[in-house]
């Protein structure tokens, strides 16, 4: 989508990636925050926006909105594996028309930490050469269906969308096979490539409600973006790999997955009165189940 707003609100945005700090060193944690100053910036930039872009966003809805949809096996929104995690209450589909973020498919929505290989599944040992003896990142289990809901999988993580207040705050997503540096991810929307960092890419969409897209643990030396760049639906990122950013001077390591997360622009406030902040971290997968029914029936084909 092409636009006359789109210069500045790309500068905005990249105020408030310049200004944002992003614990993108191989923590615990890929949570961000923001000042209020930097908030207002981009509340500026998007309101100049709207207007601008209004009609041409409707059009691309109505788009989107017409595509077939090929169901497959998925568990329901909100449902953890047992023992993963509280999970949360609200069902809605927060990044509706979205493309969905991997190039290829079959894909697998699961649990990287909680599913063979990860580190909370049983009887974990882990050492430096492997992240699990006990199993494999690979085991048949983590590629095939159904997909299964994560977000608010419990982990040490604030997020006011959980029941506990804290967990996972985004989807892993395993891509067609277990191999790392193979697989594409792709741009979700039409935007503005807002923050890079050693694992992760930062995708502000031009569409209201400009959602954030979060994609972490894509192979740097491969992503074909840089902050700054606009970016259209379907198009070429980079390639999922097992990435986990520089810790200590050490690269550190991951199971082969997506983690792809969705946050708010700006304030908004639930059904319920519950008002969220600006870059609250909201459920990506009603999103992506809705996303991958349509990919499957030829939705979004994949931009160089």
């Amino acid at each position: 989508m092409k636009n006359a707003a789109l210069p500045f609100v790309a500068l905005a945005l990249l105020t408030l990636s310049a200004c944002t700090p992003s614990s993108d060193t191989g923590s615990s944690s890929p949570d961000s925050t923001s000042s209020e100053s930097t908030s207002s910036i981009m509340d500026s930039a998007i309101a100049s926006f709207d207007s601008a872009s209004a009609s041409s966003s409707s059009a691309e809805a109505s788009s989107t909105a017409s595509v077939a949809m090929t169901d497959f096996p998925h568990n329901p929104a909100g449902q953890l594996d047992s023992d993963t995690g509280g999970g949360y209450t609200d069902r809605s589909n927060w990044a509706p028309g979205i493309c969905f973020p991997l190039a290829q498919t079959p894909d697998y929505a699961d649990s990287q930490v909680y599913d063979p290989g990860g580190d909370h599944y049983p009887n974990h040992h882990p050492t430096a050469a492997s992240p699990n003896p006990a199993s494999s990142q690979c085991d048949a289990a983590n590629y095939s269906y159904p997909w299964r809901d994560n977000f608010c999988e419990t982990r040490d993580w604030t997020n006011p969308m959980c029941a506990s207040g804290s967990g996972h705050q985004g989807q892993d997503i395993r891509p067609t096979t277990c191999k790392a540096n193979t697989y594409w991810a792709v741009a979700a929307e039409d935007g503005v490539i807002t923050q890079v960092g050693s694992y992760t890419v930062a995708l502000t969409g031009n569409d209201t409600p400009h959602r954030i897209f979060r994609y972490l643990h894509m192979q740097i030396a491969s992503l074909k973006v840089k902050v700054g760049d606009h970016v259209v639906r379907g198009q070429k990122l980079g390639l999922v790999s097992n990435n986990f950013g520089i810790s200590n001077g050490k690269q550190q390591y991951t199971t082969i997955h997506l983690h792809f997360e969705v946050r708010i622009a700006q304030q908004e406030t639930l059904p319920d009165g519950t008002v969220l902040t600006a870059n609250t971290f909201v459920p990506p997968y009603t999103a992506l189940v809705d996303a991958y029914q349509r990919k499957l029936a030829g939705d979004c084909p994949t931009v160089p």
